[in-house]
């Protein structure tokens, strides 16, 4: 098992780029007060958490086919619209059960 030390180790990367993203980047850090280095590792955090967000999203819906699949349980598109806008109401409102 990884220790705290070892987890917050650091690798150095290389990556090209463009004069002009290059100058952008240098522009912005300047407006931020900020450091290149910041920025780019600022914009590689968030563009992760973006990317396995949508992954986590696409396997929630690979699984969902499965179990339609498998059970052939659902919910019709008039329900989840009944339900959405009772929520607007009733924000307990509990969405309706799964049936074939």
């Amino acid at each position: 098992m990884p220790t705290v030390l070892e987890k917050s180790k650091a690798a150095n990367v290389t990556i090209k780029l463009d004069t002009s993203h290059r100058a952008r980047i240098k522009s912005l850090a300047t407006a931020k007060k900020r450091t290149p280095h910041y920025l780019m590792k600022e914009a590689i955090e968030r563009y992760l958490v973006v990317e396995e967000a949508q992954q986590t999203i696409l396997k929630s819906v690979d699984d969902s086919i499965a179990h339609y699949e498998a059970t052939g349980l659902h919910i019709t598109l008039d329900e989840v619209r009944n339900w959405a806008q009772e929520l607007k109401v009733n924000r307990n409102a509990q969405l309706p059960a799964c049936h074939i």
